[in-house]
């Protein structure tokens, strides 16, 4: 009985610390990981690719120098970077990137 008890209390600090390292839950995309994902649902061009770049990009710099924001500013950035990412969209890629966010939005609500 008490090999059963020290087995379990041994896998259980292993499966904290397995979570530890991995920062537990859900990790931040890096710009380029964002980039690419979306170069590959909406065929980004190279132009759009450095312009969604360099919107993002200026959005992490900020978002680390600064205190931590409040739900609105994060909401203000999110439809100002949203407004700035459909101005460098054709027709069909900003028809493609409004389904991508409400997918987006979907998954949350879940």
């Amino acid at each position: 009985m008490k090999k059963i008890i020290v087995f379990a209390l041994a896998v259980l600090m292993g499966i904290g610390s397995v979570s530890a390292q991995r920062g537990g839950g859900r990790q931040r995309m890096s710009v380029e990981e964002r980039v690419a994902q979306m170069t590959k649902t909406l065929d980004l061009s190279a132009e759009q690719q450095k312009k969604i770049t360099a919107i993002y990009t200026d959005f992490e710099q900020k978002r680390n120098q600064g205190e931590r924001p409040t739900r609105e500013q994060m909401r203000a950035q999110s439809e100002k970077i949203d407004k700035q990412i459909i101005a460098v969209l054709n027709d069909t890629q900003k028809k493609k990137y409004e389904e991508m966010k409400q997918a987006r939005q979907n998954r949350r609500r879940q």
